[in-house]
């Protein structure tokens, strides 16, 4: 039974369930669409983990950025901060009276050279003009 299943080629005996292939005939098309197949995964998977490197770095610089950007506006609140308190101490009503008194000559005036104008007195003494 197992001869009747053998098929005669020339001087061959090929059997149905085993083909013989010849080297010189080339891969069967599954084959080489399975190694494409293979590279073109092992191309995309290449890709995307590049991109994923891509997005790690950006991530890494733009928190470089940020860290750089609170240090920046730290030191400028804490000049901000110097510069109003020297602000505050060099009007102070105090000192500027203090200047004028030692650096100026000034001198507080006597009760009787203070004349105080209301806004109403004003209004009048223009009337009656």
């Amino acid at each position: 039974m197992q001869q009747a299943r053998k098929v005669a080629f020339g001087n061959q005996v090929v059997s149905p369930a085993q083909p013989t292939r010849d080297p010189s005939i080339a891969p069967q098309p599954d084959r080489r669409f399975k190694k494409v197949k293979t590279l073109l995964i092992l191309t995309t998977c290449f890709l995307l983990s590049l991109v994923v490197v891509a997005q790690y770095s950006s991530l890494v610089i733009l928190n470089y950025q940020l860290s750089s950007a609170r240090h920046e506006l730290s030191s400028t609140v804490e000049s901000s901060r110097k510069v109003e308190l020297e602000v505050a101490q060099l009007s102070s009503i105090n000192r500027i009276e203090e200047i004028a008194k030692d650096e100026l000559g000034m001198v507080e005036p006597d009760p009787g050279q203070v004349n105080v104008i209301t806004a109403s007195q004003r209004i009048s003494e223009r009337s009656g003009e």
